[in-house]
């Protein structure tokens, strides 16, 4: 519905028909003397048009002026249907509730929108408006919006700038994240690079610091790789950050286990169901009863156009699809089909950007499942940066000749 509509509907209208006579001049008379006409059409000697209420009061003289025989048709409008049902009192009285209730729901926030987001969490920045008073249901006159989009910088360290516009019974939060810079390695504190896990050394390439091992040497988990302790010319020690590219070859495991009854769903059927949501309160649009389990829900809410920007009023749908479960017993043979599946998805994860130089895999037949178990070779970068503590000592490194060791 247009706006003209709605305006001719408060005004009210009348379509009327003139017959016999100068049509032609009626229309000219009715364009001269301001007479609002639409939605005319001629049929022979006939024109059907409408008008407003108050024109149709000057139709009967035009007509008379030229010489057209008028008759009054179909009326409606906002003024029209006041005029019918005057004397119920209650249609009136509820009309006026419905528009205090919708005057007074006006006032409150009911709508918060969070736009621009990538990778700042949507729960912290929720966290946060729940914090600020940024809520469903929040008085609007309550919003200080500069205040809370200062405060919003301050608790969002990726956001470049922040807007809070209120619009009517919607809260607009408008976020734009900031750039961040790689991060930059802070040389100051020492680290050394440790071995995150056993391995035999095939290749190693140090950045900075003093190599404590070579290639062809084993480690285990925690050894000193690289130490972040170096002697200058002067034979001085200083400390900087280690940093080493370390490949090993390191020996991992993995398992799976496929039991021999398995259980399968089949869907039946799909029921949907209706609420209404006001406030915190959720009203069914449908009869039925409980569901029978298994069943798997699926459940979204949507905003009702216009109302739901004015009030707490919105409706959610959910969908179940209605299962039914059967169980069967499966051979070991088609078990351990089942585990490579299973046991090769697992690898695919496990060794993303690792090299397997070797893989052996040795299946099992349990009394009441079917276990699928791998070892395999890699080789992967083990070394691990970590901070030199005070007064840590460094294996191999023996203090300067001379020195005597607690003196002061």
């Amino acid at each position: 519905m247009s706006i003209i509509s709605i305006i001719r509907f408060f005004r009210g209208t009348v379509r009327f028909t003139v017959r016999d006579g100068f049509l032609e001049r009626f229309i000219n008379l009715c364009a001269q003397n301001r007479v609002p006409v639409w939605d005319g059409r001629r049929q022979g000697s006939r024109y059907t048009a409408c008008t407003t209420l108050a024109g149709s009061r000057r139709l009967p003289e035009l007509a008379q002026r030229a010489g057209v025989i008028l008759e009054d048709g179909r009326r409606g409008g906002a003024p029209v249907l006041l005029h019918r049902y005057r004397k119920r009192t209650g249609l009136f009285a509820g009309g006026l509730l419905v528009a205090a209730a919708l005057l007074i729901l006006g006032q409150f926030i009911w709508q918060v929108q969070v736009e621009g987001l990538a990778t700042i969490p949507r729960q912290e920045v929720d966290a946060a408006l729940e914090e600020l008073g940024v809520v469903r249901g929040a008085l609007r006159r309550d919003i200080d919006a500069r205040e809370v989009e200062r405060r919003l910088m301050l608790r969002l360290d990726k956001a470049a700038w922040v807007a809070v516009n209120l619009r009517g019974s919607r809260a607009v939060v408008e976020i734009q994240e900031r750039v961040v810079p790689p991060e930059r390695i802070d040389d100051r504190t020492p680290h050394n690079v440790v071995a995150a896990k056993p391995g035999f050394i095939t290749y190693l390439e140090v950045y900075n610091g003093q190599p404590t091992v070579k290639a062809g040497d084993s480690v285990e988990a925690g050894d000193i790789l690289v130490s972040g302790i170096m002697e200058d010319k002067k034979l001085r020690d200083r400390t900087v950050h280690a940093r080493a590219k370390v490949l090993a070859q390191t020996q991992e495991k993995l398992a799976v286990e496929v039991p021999y009854l398995q259980e399968t769903y089949s869907v039946r059927g799909v029921t949907v169901r209706r609420y209404l949501d006001i406030l915190s309160v959720q009203l069914p649009l449908f009869w039925g009863t409980p569901l029978e389990e298994p069943y798997k829900r699926e459940a979204a809410t949507f905003d009702i156009p216009f109302l739901s920007s004015i009030a707490p009023i919105r409706w959610s749908r959910e969908n179940y699809l209605l299962l039914d479960r059967q169980e069967r017993t499966v051979s070991a043979e088609e078990a351990m089909a089942m585990a490579q599946e299973q046991l090769a998805a697992l690898e695919e994860r496990t060794f993303a950007g690792m090299e397997v130089l070797q893989r052996e895999v040795s299946g099992q037949e349990l009394p009441d499942r079917f276990r699928l178990e791998g070892v395999y070779l890699c080789v992967e970068d083990i070394g691990e940066e970590r901070e030199i503590l005070t007064g840590e000592e460094i294996p191999g490194l023996e203090p300067p000749a001379g020195a005597v060791k607690g003196a002061e």
